[in-house]
This record gives C-alpha cells, sequence and structure tokens, in this order.
C-alpha cells in the first residue's frame, strides 16, 4: 500500500534533500511530494500580516514569533492543504532532516497504519519523542505500543488524516508553532504517539544545524485573560501528573 509522503525542503537546502531522498529511498511505499517550504525570512510584512497572526502567538507563548517558526508552520498548512485537495484519507509528513530508526521494522509499522489512523475521526501520530503520554496504551502492533499523547514536541515526522487537517486549517491565520500538540488536543485532535520511536529529527540531535533562528524576544504586555489560560493548564497538568493519570516518556 502506498502513503501520500509530504517532504517539507527550503529550495536553497539542496544538501538535505538530497540526504532526505537517501534515508526515504529504503521505503518504496511512501508516494513522495515535495512541497517547497515556506521561507519566513523572505516574507514580506503584507504577507505575514494576511497569514500569520503574530498577536495571537505572542499571547499564547509570550514571545514575538521567530521568521524560522512562522516558516515552518505556513509550511505544514500547506501539507494539510494538499491532503484535503487529494482523495487520501492521511498522508505522512516529513521534514527534511528525519532521520528514520528501526529501519527494518517501519515496513511492517506501515503495512498496518491504516488501523491506527481509522482509530479516530480526528487524529495524528507522532513518530517521534513524546514528552507526556497516557500510559494506558490503545492500540498494539507486534512490539509497538500505541499511546495517547498528551505533550511532545517535533514534527520531522508524523502521520495526519483528513479530519485533524482540516481542523487546524478552519482558522484563516495561523497563530501557533508547528508542534503545539497541547493546542491540538484542544481543539479536538486526538493526538497519538508510538514507542520504540520511529524518526528522529537531525536539528534536535546537532548532526546538522537548524534553520529555526534561537533568539526570541519576549513579550510582557498580555492580556490577563491569556495569563489565567495558560495558568490553568499548567494546573491541570500538574494535576493529572500526580494522579498518575499522565507519565514522562524518556528522553
Amino acid at each position: 500500500m502506498k502513503i501520500k509522503t509530504y517532504i517539507i525542503n527550503l529550495k536553497e537546502s539542496v544538501e538535505r534533500r538530497e540526504q532526505t531522498l537517501k534515508e526515504v529511498s529504503h521505503y518504496p511505499f511512501m508516494d513522495i511530494e515535495w512541497v517547497e517550504a515556506v521561507n519566513g525570512r523572505t516574507l514580506t510584512e503584507e504577507q505575514v500580516e494576511l497569514l500569520f497572526d503574530r498577536k495571537k502567538f505572542s499571547y499564547r507563548y509570550e514571545y514575538e514569533p521567530l521568521p524560522g517558526e512562522i516558516g515552518c508552520t505556513l509550511s505544514h498548512r500547506e501539507c494539510y492543504r494538499r491532503l484535503l485537495c487529494s482523495d487520501e484519507e492521511y498522508a505522512l509528513i516529513l521534514e527534511d532532516d528525519v532521520l528514520f530508526q528501526h529501519s527494518e521494522d517501519i515496513p511492517f509499522v506501515f503495512d498496518n497504519i491504516d488501523k491506527v489512523m481509522k482509530f479516530r475521526k480526528n487524529c495524528m501520530l507522532i513518530l517521534v519523542n513524546h514528552y507526556f503520554y497516557l500510559p494506558k496504551s490503545f492500540f498494539m502492533l507486534g512490539d509497538y505500543t500505541f499511546y495517547r499523547v498528551l505533550l511532545g514536541a517535533g514534527t520531522c515526522a508524523y502521520l495526519i488524516n483528513r479530519g485533524a487537517a482540516r481542523k487546524l486549517l478552519s482558522v484563516s491565520r495561523a497563530s501557533i508553532v508547528a508542534d503545539d500538540f497541547k493546542y491540538m488536543s484542544i481543539k479536538g485532535i486526538y493526538i497519538m504517539g508510538i514507542y520504540p520511536f520511529l524518526a528522529l529529527g537531525a536539528s534536535s540531535l546537532n548532526i546538522i544545524g537548524s534553520e529555526i533562528q534561537v533568539n526570541k524576544h519576549a513579550v510582557w504586555n498580555i492580556p490577563f485573560k491569556y495569563r489565567i489560560i495558560k495558568l490553568f493548564w499548567y494546573k491541570i497538568y500538574g494535576l493529572l501528573l500526580r494522579l498518575k493519570i499522565m507519565k514522562k516518556s524518556g528522553r
């Protein structure tokens, strides 16, 4: 079974493209479509204003969005748009720094991934590490266990179905980082994780440099209601951890 696979790559990042081609060449089930990444550094003010809500972003994360973060989020939204324009029920989305592990098991997992991706109407399956998850698994596939993820990071490799893509595109202007899985859960998307993890991001391992800048500028004039909402969710997550409803994964 072929799986539609969108690979995000900056046009000028030729070396990354070639490395990713080598990485995915072992998996003929991937029906690859390259997606030219949005370079947030080259967007005009008018383009950013049209596509991205910087004020909401700043209120949510308490710092100004970086050009690389804006570009990253918009690139993933383009993948969601393409999925909805296709006849596919779900798709695999990869960034050009992806490194697969347990390569001998990947064909087996993806041969059976249809069962997992139809588990919920609106769902995503993260193939990289996740921070917090519900300890009770909902699905087993050979030696692999699937959990519900409540908090995680990283978008170098994940699957998303049409329902989740539709929910994320229901907002005309983006205002989140691409891997804000907590936000997605609140919006009704069922976030799943797999263990052992099947992929890693080379940027996160410092094997290659990140293309997102790291100099963040804090925002202090955040409305009271946003601070209360954030405090509320921190309290909820702390309570879940204490009750052992949620589990922290090793990194």
